[in-house]
C-alpha cells in the first residue's frame, strides 16, 4: 500500500527540487559535502579547495561582507542606544532574554483550583506593580493543596549599583589557622536540636566531618539528637564541661525559634554558666542580629558552613580568654 501511494504522488512533494551538479561544479571552501570538481583548477588543492582563493572566510573572516541595517528605525544600533547606559554604567535590570529587558519571573502557591489561580495569580503580580504580565506556568499540585503559578512580568525601574549597601563577606580563619588552635588548647561542644522540632540534616552538617563540620578541625562534639528540651541541653554541657552549646532551632511559628534561644540563654544564666559557656544558635530562620538580641553569641542562618561556626568558636574564645 505504501509503495502505490508513492507511485501515485509521483516521488513526493520534493520531486525535481534536487539537481545534479554539474562536471565542473566548485566550491573553493574548507568546509564542503558532496561533489566538488577541485581538480580542474589545481590537483594540489584536492584537500584544500580554499587554497585556490587564498583562504575562505573560515580562515580569514575580513573577506565577509557586512550588510547594514536596512531600516531606519527598526535596526541594531537604535536598540544599541536603549541599552548603552545598562552596559555601560552602573545602573542594572533584571533581564532574561535581552540586555536590561526587566523581566523577571515569580513563583507562588495559591491554595484554590488551577483556574482560579492563574487569574488571582495575574492580580497579585499587577499590585507589585509588574507590567506586561503573564501566566507561563500552572500546575496543580494536589487538589487538596492548591496550585503552582508561575507569572513573567516587567520591571519598571532599575537599580543603581553606586547606592547599594552591601554587608561584607563573613570573614572565616583557614583550616590550618584554626587546627592549630584546637590543637594547642582543645575544645568540646555539646549540640542539639531544641524544642519540639525533628529537624536533623543542617546541624549534622555543621559538626560531622563528612560534610566539612567543625569536627575535622578536632573539635570534640557531643550531639544529643532532636527535640531536646533546652535544660537537657544546658545540663549536658555542665556534666560534659563543655566550651560551648550549639543549638539547632527550625521551627518559627509564634517565633518559637527566638523564644528558646531566650530561654537557653536565661537557663544559662541560672545556672551560674553563662559566662564561662559559648552559644551559638543556627537555622533557616535565624538572623545573628536577632540571636544576639536574644542573649546568644552567634547566630547562623542559611548558607552558614562548618568553617564559619569554627571560626567563631575560636575567636570567641580568644575574646573570652583576654577578659
Amino acid at each position: 500500500m505504501v509503495m502505490e501511494y508513492l507511485e501515485k504522488i509521483k516521488g513526493g512533494v520534493g520531486e525535481g527540487t534536487v539537481y545534479e551538479r554539474e562536471e565542473d561544479y566548485l566550491a573553493p571552501v574548507t568546509a564542503h559535502f558532496g561533489y566538488n570538481n577541485v581538480a580542474q583548477y589545481d590537483e594540489n588543492a584536492i584537500d584544500n579547495p580554499s587554497m585556490l582563493i587564498d583562504g575562505c572566510t573560515f580562515e580569514n573572516p575580513d573577506k565577509i561582507i557586512y550588510i547594514d541595517e536596512l531600516d531606519d528605525f527598526d535596526n541594531v544600533e537604535n536598540r544599541l542606544k536603549e541599552s548603552y547606559e545598562y552596559r555601560n554604567g552602573t545602573k542594572i535590570k533584571p533581564e532574561m532574554e535581552w540586555c536590561a529587558d526587566g523581566i523577571v519571573m515569580i513563583t507562588m502557591m495559591l491554595p484554590t483550583d488551577k483556574r482560579t489561580a492563574e487569574f488571582a495569580a495575574l492580580e497579585f503580580v499587577k499590585k507589585m506593580n509588574l507590567q506586561e504580565i503573564e501566566v507561563i506556568s500552572r500546575e496543580v499540585m494536589h487538589e487538596s493543596e492548591g496550585t503552582r503559578i508561575e507569572v513573567k512580568g516587567r520591571v519598571p525601574f532599575d537599580i543603581d549599583l553606586n547606592n547599594l549597601v552591601i554587608p561584607e563577606e563573613p570573614k572565616v580563619l583557614t583550616d590550618e589557622e584554626i587546627r592549630a588552635d584546637i590543637e594547642e588548647k582543645p575544645m568540646k561542644i555539646v549540640s542539639a536540636t531544641v524544642g519540639e522540632d525533628e529537624h536533623s540534616v543542617g546541624l549534622r552538617e555543621i559538626i560531622d566531618i563528612k560534610h566539612g563540620g567543625i569536627e575535622k578541625y578536632g573539635i570534640e562534639c557531643h550531639y544529643l539528637g532532636t527535640s531536646v528540651p533546652v535544660e537537657k541541653l544546658v545540663d549536658a554541657a555542665i556534666e560534659l564541661n563543655a566550651d560551648a552549646i550549639l543549638a539547632s532551632t527550625i521551627i518559627s511559628h509564634d517565633d518559637i525559634h527566638y523564644k528558646n534561644m531566650k530561654k537557653l540563654h536565661d537557663y544559662c544564666v541560672e545556672k551560674g554558666i553563662r559566662d564561662k559557656v559559648m552559644i551559638a544558635c543556627g537555622g533557616t530562620q535565624v538572623t545573628p542580629e536577632i540571636a544576639v538580641e536574644q542573649g546568644i553569641d552567634a547566630g547562623f542562618g542559611r548558607n552558614s558552613k562548618g568553617i564559619h561556626v569554627a571560626t567563631f568558636l575560636v575567636e570567641k574564645r580568644r575574646e573570652m580568654s583576654n577578659k
